[in-house]
């Protein structure tokens, strides 16, 4: 009998210990399934969520935490979300293989507008990059196609890989590509001609996330094997490892600077590192929650952690989490603007760019003047429902 009491006293003491730990952060729940991926705008006012609920949120980052917009333009779980840098465009992906381009300005009474839907991959996106020129989008999917895309020529450059791609980072200067495959060990650094250069061989289990740091020196990789890596892109080898979590991570992220990294964990932790220095500066627990993404403010003082409970629960939503860093201001460069759409929106011309004949662009008739209701995709086309946006399609 003293042995039950024993026992009921340490789980009452456990369970107001771990909700004491997860009450001091500040909680976020307004989507109805568990959050897949989450970031921060470049300017760091807005934190995106995307979610199993087919639905993308737009929060503010103050003190209002005001829900300024959701968006379901998606079928199917959002897997990938990415920002230009100047932070005036967003790309997000899911599940249904379509790839939307958003206008991001927070001057207007929707934040985000859709201005254009691709059909790349033609089935689940696993990973969205914008590249750093800005004019250049890169997606990975279960198909095992690595495509660059490049806006400004409407040109895309496909890349064929074996299995469904897992992870994906490209190099700051765009020669190289670094893929994982699912259920994969082996990160592979291609060239943009699909010609294999180098393997990274180390980890154990499957690799969760891929990511280039700045001084274009190292990759930084996440695996469920339980660890984070540092390799050196040269030659290839392992210079570091991170040991720090007890179980699968599923998220690694860097401030914008490359300083410091943060990981995230099935077992509830998020670890903070300082990343020269490959020093670990302090750890996050979770208790009672599975960290599936996380996203750094541009300004290092938080970091927003998308987590699930262990048991089943009504709602879902995200940490956010103080760093105690010091406050760095956000410095974005200059909007970029693509110097062809500039001379077309001055003249008002509704006149298209010529394009690919792999690419197919179809307007709504309102807009140009033109009645498409006749045109009709080939048959190896997918169809994407027609919108007031522009359409493309991609055989």
């Amino acid at each position: 009998m003293k042995s039950f009491y024993f026992f009921l006293i340490f789980n009452i003491c456990l369970s107001l210990f771990t909700n004491a730990q997860t009450n001091q952060f500040d909680f976020q729940a307004h989507h109805k399934d568990d959050i897949t991926v989450i970031e921060y705008s470049p300017d760091g006012k807005y934190i995106i969520s995307g979610s199993w609920d087919e639905s993308i949120i737009i929060q503010r980052n103050d003190s209002t935490k005001e829900v300024v917009q959701r968006i379901h333009d998606n079928k199917g779980a959002i897997t990938s979300i990415s920002f230009r840098r100047d932070g005036y465009h967003m790309i997000t992906g899911s599940q249904s293989g379509k790839l939307n381009i958003y206008h991001f300005n927070d001057s207007f009474f929707s934040v985000a507008t859709l201005d254009t839907t691709l059909l790349v991959n033609q089935c689940q996106i696993n990973k969205l990059i914008y590249g750093p020129s800005m004019r250049t989008i890169f997606s990975a999917g279960d198909d095992g196609r690595f495509i660059t895309f490049d806006l400004t020529r409407n040109q895309i450059i496909p890349i064929k890989t074996p299995r469904p791609i897992s992870a994906a980072g490209i190099s700051i200067d765009r020669m190289s590509y670094f893929i994982a495959h699912e259920n994969e060990t082996e990160i592979i650094r291609y060239d943009i001609t699909g010609r294999k250069l180098k393997s990274y061989l180390g980890h154990t289990n499957q690799i969760t996330d891929i990511l280039v740091t700045i001084d274009r020196k190292h990759i930084i990789s996440s695996s469920e094997d339980k660890t984070v890596r540092i390799w050196d892109i040269r030659s290839g080898k392992e210079l570091f490892s991170f040991k720090d979590h007890r179980w699968t991570v599923t998220d690694i992220a860097t401030d914008p600077r490359g300083k410091y990294l943060v990981s995230g964990s099935l077992d509830g932790t998020v670890n903070l590192y300082h990343l020269k220095d490959k020093q670990f500066i302090k750890s996050y627990n979770l208790e009672g929650y599975k960290v599936n993404a996380l996203a750094f403010s541009p300004n290092y003082t938080k970091i927003a952690v998308a987590a699930q409970k262990n048991e089943p629960s009504e709602f879902a939503g995200y940490f956010i989490v103080e760093t105690d860093l010091k406050y760095r201001p956000v410095k974005l460069p200059k909007r970029y603007k693509d110097k062809k759409q500039t001379k077309q929106m001055k003249s008002n011309s509704a006149t298209k760019n010529q394009t690919p004949s792999s690419v197919k662009r179809t307007n709504n008739s309102s807009k140009v003047g033109l009645n498409t209701n006749n045109i009709k995709p080939k048959s190896n086309e997918k169809v994407i429902k027609k919108t007031d946006q522009i359409e493309i399609r991609i055989d």
